[in-house]
């Protein structure tokens, strides 16, 4: 992911700023290095992201599309 992301500390309330979202890393507090956010948000972030860019480069075929 290139977008950039505000993640306030859950313990010190600053805001960081995350501009790439890396699976492997869980994303700590600038400040006081805290985690962001938890083993089981990150798991379930990891697994979406991953399954956006298994399907990101699918064609559309139209299936979405409103009916006249």
């Amino acid at each position: 992911m290139n977008d950039l992301a505000i993640i306030p500390c859950p313990s010190c309330g600053v805001k960081n700023r995350i501009r790439g979202y890396d699976p492997q890393k869980i994303p700590v507090c600038a400040k006081c290095r805290a985690q962001l956010v938890s083993e089981k948000e990150h798991t379930a972030f990891s697994k979406f992201n991953d399954n956006i860019n298994k399907f990101k480069d699918f064609p559309d075929f139209g299936a979405r599309e409103g009916k006249k």
